[in-house]
């Protein structure tokens, strides 16, 4: 994020559209290349974080990206977004959790790249001051939409490839 001086305070301005689509490509792109090479027993194995398998990690990412999808399709509608009122992480993310760990991974593959091109979709097609506009949302405090897109999908999955290719690590 960059500062600029406007009036006499400061204020964040967020990425532009095309600076959004293109983080989201590259943390996709990690993403997948932390996932290359291990096969479909692989990605079942717990332990990668928690106890957590890389499908769950999917399914967790996929979770947090429909959020986004939802969060967005409800600012068009000039609705506080439900993911603002979530107050506890670690419950909600457990409750996801119990939602998709019986789900078979060729669904959370599925839903995992669907959602993905839903969301990237919907980022060509709104207008740029929808998305980078600080003060068009009273309820994102100061931030644009660019930064809820940032913080649940782009840096989330930043982090899980990480910790992806650290267990990897650990593989025999």
């Amino acid at each position: 994020m960059r500062l600029t001086r406007s009036r006499p305070q400061a204020i964040i301005l967020s990425v532009t559209r095309q600076e959004l689509l293109e983080e989201l490509s590259t943390a996709r792109a990690e993403l997948t290349q932390a996932l290359n090479g291990l096969s479909r027993e692989q990605m079942l194995i717990a332990g990668v974080v928690g106890m957590w398998s890389v499908k769950d990690l999917l399914a967790h990412l996929v979770a947090w990206e429909s959020e986004v999808v939802t969060a967005l399709n409800q600012a068009q509608n000039r609705r506080v977004p439900s993911i603002l009122r979530i107050d506890d992480i670690d419950e909600w993310n457990e409750k996801q959790y119990r939602i998709s760990v019986k789900r078979p991974f060729e669904a959370v593959w599925s839903d995992f790249e669907g959602v993905h091109r839903m969301l990237y979709r919907m980022l060509q097609d709104v207008d740029e001051p929808f998305l980078t506009d600080n003060r068009r949302f009273p309820w994102m405090e100061g931030e644009a939409l660019t930064y809820l897109v940032e913080e649940n999908v782009t840096w989330h999955e930043q982090e899980h490839a990480d910790e992806i290719r650290a267990w990897r690590t650990g593989l025999t």
